[in-house]
């Protein structure tokens, strides 16, 4: 599949292209504390904790295509495509030339694709987040005409802020070392990851706050199926809220690819991966996006997921508390139906009555 699209601050046209043999993401150690220890604190505050923020993770295999007790095998690093030229026309700048344009401060948090850092754009005291990608483990790659083989995460921020969208986290620069990307993120403050502020405020949403989450996550995910990608990894770890203005930011494609018939491979969280990921070993864009979509909203609104392992993902029976609206649960089930042909579009989903109840 080819997906066209205009780069970021850039007037060329580039080309994605996924790779032929695309496997599984895998994860990568977290950055280096010294780092941390070698800089003075810049902001107030304390950084989120690095275990909350898992990044991709990789699933069990299907209990009918694999032996799940046999450990994973690692994934070989991505090699040179025969069509990738031997000069990449890909911005290759040094570490000096970053830190002249950027302040680095704290840890903000560490995944599985690399770790970030909060900093801010010295011209004019922007807050960015400072991301760093590391080159030295396994990483699925795409191919941007002008810019040569990226990281997907990269390649497809560019491809999502190649139009205008206010719900997904905007990627200002990004820069080529010889062993890592940095990225350049846009921060808004004061903000906290959607899980994060779930939990401060109380464990969970009223279905008024959740409302307008969820309306918001919406209009993101409709932004991306039109830019020809897929997400693959929504859940409140990976939407930020501006806790001031409650404006809402998808961010973290690492788990992403551009938009297919099917895959028969996982990358993203296991809770969160739709049944016939686990009863078949396939499935499509469209229905395993609303289904994450569902289990986002009942673990904003109940306070904990609905399904913690395979099993019970494949026999999908839920529990709702009882202060919970019929509109509310109503949707859920629609979204969580074991059936994949059963679930509503995103389009659907925004016309469900719930989002027009009364607050």
């Amino acid at each position: 599949m080819e997906t066209v699209t205009t780069a970021v601050g850039s007037q060329r046209t580039p080309t994605a292209q996924p790779l032929k043999n695309t496997r599984r993401h895998r994860k990568i150690p977290r950055c280096a504390q010294r780092t941390i220890q070698k800089r003075k604190r810049l902001f107030s505050g304390q950084a989120a904790n690095p275990s909350e923020h898992q990044g991709c993770k990789e699933t069990d295999q299907p209990s009918n295509l694999a032996d799940t007790t046999e450990p994973l095998q690692k994934r070989p690093r991505t090699g040179r495509s025969p069509e990738e030229p031997a000069t990449q026309p890909i911005i290759r700048l040094s570490k000096s030339h970053w830190t002249k344009a950027y302040l680095e401060g704290e840890l903000l948090g560490a995944g599985g694709f690399g770790c970030v850092f909060a900093g801010i754009r010295k011209e004019d005291g922007l807050p960015v987040a400072i991301k760093f990608v590391s080159k030295m483990m396994p990483y699925e790659k795409l191919q941007l005409t002008g810019y040569g083989w990226l990281p997907v995460e990269i390649a497809l921020m560019v491809l999502a802020n190649s139009k205008p969208c206010s719900k997904i986290l905007k990627i200002l620069d990004w820069y080529e070392e010889r062993k890592r990307y940095v990225v350049i993120l846009e921060r808004p403050e004061p903000c906290l990851d959607l899980e994060e502020f779930s939990s401060k405020q109380g464990g969970c949403l009223t279905e008024s706050e959740a409302c307008i989450v969820m309306w918001q996550l919406m209009v993101a995910l409709k932004h991306c199926k039109s830019q020809g990608i897929l997400h693959r990894d929504v859940k409140p770890e990976n939407i930020l809220i501006q806790t001031n203005t409650w404006q809402v930011k998808l961010f973290d494609f690492g788990c992403g690819d551009l938009v297919k018939d099917s895959y028969n491979y996982f990358a993203g969280t296991r809770q969160y991966a739709p049944p016939e990921w686990f009863v078949q070993g396939q499935y499509r864009a469209d229905p395993a996006t609303v289904w994450s979509v569902g289990v986002t909203l009942y673990r904003l609104v109940c306070g904990c997921l609905p399904f913690r392992t395979p099993e019970e993902t494949k026999t999908g029976h839920l529990f709702f508390p009882e202060s919970l609206s019929q509109e509310c649960s109503d949707l859920i089930r629609w979204c969580l139906s074991p059936d994949a042909e059963d679930r509503p579009s995103l389009q659907q989903i925004e016309l469900h009555h719930w989002f027009n109840l009364p607050d």
